[in-house]
């Protein structure tokens, strides 16, 4: 801990590592017990994030807890997912409250002395999970390339997006929105991924009906959901 107000938090949620200078390394370890599987999986693939102390709006300790309260805008992941799920990947319980606090302080004096505003960050500031330009789904397959995302889809696909014919592509320019969801625990429901543009109605059909949305295959939420943050960065720089 070479510096003053650096140093390791350990949580059940991960660990903390503030470098007293600006850099949060945040590490994540998905097999402890009491998570759900798509939480541990998450945890377990991202491994390990950085993140800089600009992306902060604010810093909470409370009871044994530390909090990081990030900037709207600042990372792919939590604007994709509308804060759920990924949320708590910023909130670190049963910690040492003593070491928190101690780090705690160090960064909010930090965003002060750098006049970090609490507002939306105008560019991303954590990058996005490694995500392949194709993705597989239930009723669709996406990809990226030459500057489209294209939906390929397959024969179990619904009559409206059969109306566009076997394929549907988009200009990534023409996209304003992703938005992913995860499969909820009904039985027979299922996650999606699907994009706005300009064009879309305020209204939209179930994601099964939409032909700007791909249902989730069973056991790859993640997947989607790095998928669906790294087009977001794609097309908000």
């Amino acid at each position: 801990m070479g510096r003053v107000g650096s140093g390791e938090l350990k949580s059940t949620n991960g660990t903390v590592v503030w470098d007293g200078i600006g850099i949060l390394r945040l590490r994540y370890d998905g097999t402890q017990a009491g998570l759900d599987a798509l939480t541990s999986s998450l945890r377990t693939r991202l491994g390990e994030r950085i993140l800089p102390v600009e992306a902060l709006k604010a810093v909470e300790v409370s009871g044994a807890g530390l909090k990081l309260i990030l900037r709207d805008g600042a990372d792919p992941l939590q604007s994709v997912t509308g804060g759920q799920v990924v949320m708590d990947l910023y909130d670190f319980p049963e910690v040492d409250p003593a070491l928190a606090e101690q780090i705690a302080r160090d960064i909010r004096s930090t965003l002060v002395r750098r006049d970090v505003p609490p507002t939306t960050s105008a560019r991303w500031l954590l990058a996005p999970p490694v995500a392949p330009d194709r993705l597989t789904g239930r009723d669709a397959t996406l990809s990226v390339a030459n500057g489209r995302l294209t939906f390929d889809y397959k024969r179990s696909a619904g009559r409206r997006k059969k109306a566009l014919g076997a394929q549907w592509s988009v200009p990534l320019v023409d996209i304003i929105d992703v938005e992913w969801s995860p499969t909820p625990g009904r039985f027979g429901a299922r996650g999606f991924l699907r994009i706005a543009t300009a064009g879309t109605p305020d209204e939209r059909p179930k994601p099964k009906h939409d032909p700007a949305a791909m249902l989730i295959e069973a056991g790859a939420d993640v997947d989607a959901l790095f998928f669906a943050a790294r087009l977001l960065t794609r097309i908000r720089p």
